[in-house]
Parts: C-alpha cells; structure tokens; sequence
C-alpha cells in the first residue's frame, strides 16, 4: 500500500510539474508573441486617424512561408542520386523563396479593389532579391490574409493545403 501511495504522489506531482510548465510555455509564447499584432482593418483606421503613417510600420509574417515557383520555362537540372531526385543549387536558389517570421517587410502599397476589398502590398527582402507579398482584408477573421506574390516582376497566385500566414506589425502590446 505503501508504494502505490508513493507512486500516487510522485504521479501527482509530475503531472503537476508538467501542468505548470505546460501553462508557462502558453503564456511564454503564445501565437502571436514577440510583441507583434495582427493587421486588422480597426489597426489600420486608428493609424491613418491619428495622422500616422503606414509606410513607417514593419511588417511581418505569422507564419513561416516557402515558396516554389513553379515555372515551365526553367530548366530544372536535376539528376538522381541513388534514389533521390537533386536539383541544382542554382534551380533551387531561383525556384525558391523562404520566408521567416523575423523577415522584417515595408509597405509599398495600399489601394481598393474594385470588387471592394482593402490590399496591402508588402516588399521583403530575401536572399538578395525583392519580393513583394500581396496581402487581402478578410472579414472573418478580421486580418489581412496573404493571396498572391510578385518574384522577379511576375505575378503568382498562392495556394496552401494549410492556411496563408496573415500580415501582423511589431507593437509594445503583449497579447496572452
């Protein structure tokens, strides 16, 4: 009886242990930490009514982003390697953009759409290379969800089987 009572108390206390430090790391780093805040159109209305400017602001992903071009008119060097299919330094370089959530971006742009809806365009420097990230105002929920790039003057439409990261600004607000 003994040593399951002890086990019970060890038990307990591991899970108490692991409860807590559960609930630090939440509240240590939540979605959106780092002191940044979503773009939301209330964010964008009290900036423009304060007299600030949007073009100061950095801007930042909420998520992480790659993208691969893909693109018929490059050539895909590649060979096979016992099994696995290696692409060329040079075809990966220019085939894929890597985005980071520290990738600090600067707006190019804001305009109306004429089916009505609000973009931001949004220019990040990566890997040597100027990319601009076209950002649309969504209503539920109210933030400004990335749809399409421009990479080496051309257009793309972005498609994810998980969702797009959303466009968030660096802020002295902590939210919990």
């Amino acid at each position: 009886m003994k040593t399951k009572a002890l086990f019970l108390v060890v038990f307990l206390c591991f899970c108490a242990a692991g409860a807590y430090s559960q609930e630090q790391a939440i509240a240590v780093s939540p979605p959106l930490s780092m002191n940044r805040v979503a773009v939301s159109w209330e964010l964008v209305n009290m900036v423009v009514n304060s007299g600030s400017n949007l073009y100061e602001l950095n801007y930042f992903l909420s998520e992480p982003l790659t993208i691969i071009i893909e693109d018929p008119n490059i050539d895909p060097s590649f060979a096979v390697n016992d099994g696995t299919l290696m692409f060329s330094e040079q075809y990966i370089a220019s085939m894929v953009v890597q985005l980071t959530i520290s990738n600090p971006g600067r707006m190019h742009i804001f305009y109306d759409t004429p089916e009505g809806g609000e973009v931001f365009e949004i220019i990040f420097t990566v890997q040597n290379r100027f990319i601009t990230l076209r950002f649309r105002r969504n209503n539920e929920p109210n933030n400004f969800i990335l749809f399409s790039a421009i990479i080496n003057g051309k257009p793309y439409s972005l498609t994810s089987e998980n969702r797009l990261p959303h466009l968030i600004i660096g802020s002295n607000l902590t939210l919990r």
